[in-house]
């Protein structure tokens, strides 16, 4: 594990950058696939920026409402830095929020913009997979296979590892689609796909207790992974249907 880089007389914690690393891959990624999609690149770094800056906002708020009895006795941890003082749907709900509300005030294409950020979540994803792999969270079962890395005295499955490589599989294939000219959603579909086929693959590598479970054997992650691969493929069946129904004589 490396959970602290040290530059120097600078200790930087991993995890962290990697996160920032992550915001700022996702908004070039986005704002590239923009551009081949015939947007500015600009409204991807604006609505991103504004919806990361809410989101973490609204998820630190959160988490200290929840937990105000001890931010009480002291106050000045409300200001903070700690990657999990913060709760997580708050803060896609905020930033969820305040990117909408940006796409609406420019009116600007919704479904192009879907397309556009699709691959740059996904490569975003992928580099916070790694700074997980580095610091050790999320870890993976227990595996004795010539790629398992050691955590906590165990051989583990680098379940992060497998994650940051299926989703920048996947963000490289979006990417390729949208520079080959595919639109009206269809690159957001596929990225969603992947995501959930993601899910659905690496949960039954995670290290995670038996409670988790639902459904039988199935983990709540691979029954989340499941929906959205429906979803995706509801989705892309709907686009299929649309193209066919197109008239010939109107294109």
């Amino acid at each position: 594990m490396l959970p602290v880089l040290q530059l120097g007389p600078f200790a930087i914690q991993t995890y962290p950058l990697a996160l920032v690393l992550a915001g700022w891959l996702a908004l070039a990624v986005g704002a590239r696939a923009a551009k081949w999609l015939g947007l500015d690149g600009d409204h991807i770094y604006n609505a991103g920026l504004y919806g990361l800056l809410a989101g973490v906002i609204a998820g630190r708020l959160a988490h200290v409402l929840a937990f105000w009895p001890a931010y009480r006795s002291q106050p000045l941890e409300i200001f903070g830095f700690n990657t999990t003082a913060f709760l997580l749907w708050p803060a896609i709900f905020g930033a969820v929020a305040v990117a909408g509300w940006y796409i609406y005030q420019r009116k600007l294409p919704l479904v192009a913009l879907l397309d556009a950020f699709a691959p740059g979540l996904l490569a975003g994803f992928a580099v916070a997979a790694i700074g997980a792999l580095l610091t050790g969270r999320n870890p993976g079962a227990p595996a004795n296979l010539p790629w398992s890395v050691t955590l906590w005295g165990i051989d583990r499955h680098p379940m992060q590892a497998y994650e940051a490589i299926a989703f920048a599989a996947v963000a490289a294939y979006v990417l390729r689609l949208i520079r080959l000219g595919s639109r009206g959603g269809g690159p957001a579909l596929i990225a969603l796909l992947g995501y959930g086929f993601t899910l659905w693959f690496v949960e039954a590598f995670r290290s995670t207790d038996v409670t988790a479970r639902v459904l039988g054997s199935l983990r709540l992650g691979q029954v989340l992974g499941l929906v959205l691969v429906i979803a995706a493929l509801l989705g892309l069946r709907y686009l299929a249907t649309r193209v066919k129904a197109v008239d010939p004589q109107e294109l």
